[in-house]
């Protein structure tokens, strides 16, 4: 029987991989855990132009229904929300209860701004 010999240089290579993995892991789950239970109401259009309630104050997280856009596949889905995601507006695709996540990072404007204010922006980056 043989046995393998590894050089440090391919345990230190297999260890970074490891490494690798396991931090991607835990940053993926730990950006999950910050979406909490309840949301403001979002809604969007055909041409996924997408609005928040202006009637209550500024929510950090909506929730858009997405059921009647009929995307064949999750990644199409994926595909759209993130071509409006931005560094301001953050989403994520729950495509098995046909919702998407929209957070608000109000921290990232210059001054502190209201739902009207946070609306129109988000109404700007409609494709018409």
């Amino acid at each position: 029987m043989k046995i393998k010999h590894l050089s440090m240089k391919s345990v230190i290579s297999n260890f970074k991989q490891l490494f690798l993995a396991s931090a991607l892991t835990l940053v993926t789950q730990l950006t999950f855990a910050q979406w909490p239970d309840n949301y403001g109401t979002g809604t969007i259009t055909a041409n996924y132009c997408v609005s928040i309630d202006t009637a209550q104050p500024l929510q950090e997280f909506y929730k858009i229904d997405i059921s009647s856009l009929n995307f064949a596949t999750e990644i199409d889905a994926q595909k759209v929300f993130g071509a409006i995601s931005n560094n301001r507006l953050t989403y994520k695709v729950d495509f098995a209860n046909q919702a998407a996540y929209l957070k608000v990072h109000a921290d990232r404007t210059q001054y502190p701004q209201d739902v009207i204010w946070w609306n129109n922006y988000i109404q700007s980056l409609c494709q018409n």
